[in-house]
């Protein structure tokens, strides 16, 4: 092979790498505004839907906060200065919490002693 043939092998060469590497970034930069177009309807519904999420979010911890404080629920410790008043649904509760820790106190013993 002579110098010209190899000047002209490497010239096509070289114009075609151009070529691809052309039709190349046409097709990425095609393929990226493709998708910003695709994406952008996308991303305002995921917008919209996580702002009313967060409204509806908002607007339920106010209501529940407008209702507690008109049921006059103690909101803090000092406001709870009162004992709970008797009523069968305490007592019950109690008892019943009474005999969990009763029961989990025996399981205890209970491993203990099968340890020793």
């Amino acid at each position: 092979m002579n110098s010209s043939e190899f000047i002209y092998t490497a010239v096509s060469e070289k114009m075609n790498l151009d070529k691809i590497s052309d039709s190349q970034s046409q097709f990425l930069s095609l393929f990226d505004m493709a998708f910003k177009k695709s994406f952008e309807t996308y991303f305002k519904q995921l917008l919209v839907i996580l702002n009313r999420t967060e409204f509806n979010t908002r607007w339920l911890l106010k209501q529940q906060d407008i209702f507690m404080q008109q049921l006059k629920v103690p909101q803090t410790m000092e406001d709870l200065t009162f004992s709970i008043i008797e009523h069968p649904i305490t007592e019950k509760a109690k008892d019943l919490v009474l005999k969990d820790v009763r029961k989990m106190a025996s399981r205890k013993k209970e491993l203990k002693d099968e340890q020793e």
